[in-house]
């Protein structure tokens, strides 16, 4: 199979990371609330956490053109390393300076994170279907 960086341009990982964004944010911002029921907290917390996640979602599409693994292996651990590590540790980091509570930290980070890795090796499966930015 064809190396991926020779077929996926930056406009596409820019546009992926953009979407990826939207739900991010939807979702993020929900299960923000539901835990703290503070719409201050809740900005502050989707604000910061997708402001700087847009960029490190951009590096991490980049990146993973570079390796070569295929298929639903590919899609798993781009999740596992995306959601779980990167996920966590920002995510986490930031909920902790905002609510300055552990337990609040853990609930948003846990319950995100868990929803997220469903969502997205879904949207992995469906950009594998979406022929902008193929070349």
């Amino acid at each position: 199979m064809e190396n991926a960086i020779a077929y996926e341009t930056k406009t596409r990982s820019t546009v992926k990371s953009f979407i990826w964004r939207i739900v991010g944010v939807i979702i993020l911002a929900s299960v923000t609330y539901f835990y703290t029921r503070k719409w201050i907290t809740t900005t502050w917390i989707t604000f910061l956490h997708h402001g700087v996640f847009f960029f490190i979602f951009i590096l991490h599409e980049r990146f993973w053109l570079k390796v070569n693994i295929h298929g639903l292996k590919r899609k798993l651990l781009k999740m596992l390393f995306y959601e779980t590590i990167l996920g966590n540790f920002v995510l986490g980091i930031i909920c902790l300076v905002i609510t300055g509570n552990v337990q609040t930290m853990g609930k948003i980070t846990l319950t995100y994170i868990a929803i997220k890795h469903v969502i997205f090796v879904i949207n992995e499966i469906l950009w594998d279907r979406i022929k902008l930015g193929k070349r």
